[in-house]
Order: structure tokens, then C-alpha cells, then sequence
């Protein structure tokens, strides 16, 4: 028996097969999960990153750090019976701080030209 034209049909199976059993992956990571249990603090984390890239207020080298800095801050702080009934206050202040400071810009939007950094 001449298996030779059933060389491509199996080829195309196994291709077939290939790429469909692979999992995608999606082209940004998730949102970060709740840290701190304070909805404020937690909304702020999450923007966090893009927020602070788009006002260019760090160095984007050192943003990371400045995220875990904080991050672990405010987590710290969540544990603590007497910092956490003011974290709520705290997290709405920084929030607002960031907002005025990219001037109505949106936090996925890039840097301006020329912006300064620390």
C-alpha cells in the first residue's frame, strides 16, 4: 500500500492539532489582585504603574521600585489595627495627587515630550 499521499493530509493534521492545543496568552498581565482589603488603595496600586509612568514623575527604570516601595507601605500598614482606619483618606490623597499631576491626561497615555523626572 502507498501511504505517500496521505503524507500531507497527516502533516496538515498534526499542524492542525499544534495550534489549537496551544494556550494563548494575553499581551498585558492581569490587574493585580487585591493587596491592602481598602477598595481606595487598592484601585491606586492597580493604576499605579501606568499612572505614574504617564506623569513621568520617576525615572522609568526605577518605577518598579517605587511601586513595591509603596506597595508593601501601604500593605504594612493595612495590617496595623492603628494606621488602617486612615488608609482610606490617605489612598483618596494620593490618588488625587497623581490626577493633578498628569492635568487631565489619561494614565494609559504616554509621557509628554520633554518631561521632567526625578
Amino acid at each position: 500500500m502507498n501511504i505517500r499521499p496521505l503524507l500531507p493530509l497527516c502533516a496538515g493534521l498534526l499542524l492542525a492539532a499544534c495550534a489549537t492545543t496551544r494556550p494563548t496568552r494575553p499581551a498585558t498581565p492581569p490587574a493585580p489582585a487585591a493587596v491592602t482589603g481598602v477598595a481606595s488603595c487598592d484601585a491606586y496600586l492597580a493604576s499605579y504603574l501606568g499612572c505614574h509612568r504617564a506623569a513621568a514623575i520617576y525615572p522609568v527604570d526605577q518605577l518598579q521600585a517605587h511601586y513595591q516601595a509603596m506597595r508593601d507601605s501601604l500593605l504594612q500598614a493595612s495590617q496595623d489595627p492603628r494606621t488602617r482606619p486612615y488608609l482610606d483618606a490617605r489612598c483618596r490623597l494620593l490618588a488625587s495627587q497623581i490626577g493633578q499631576r498628569l492635568q487631565g491626561r489619561s494614565c494609559d497615555a504616554p509621557a509628554p515630550a520633554g518631561a521632567a523626572t526625578r
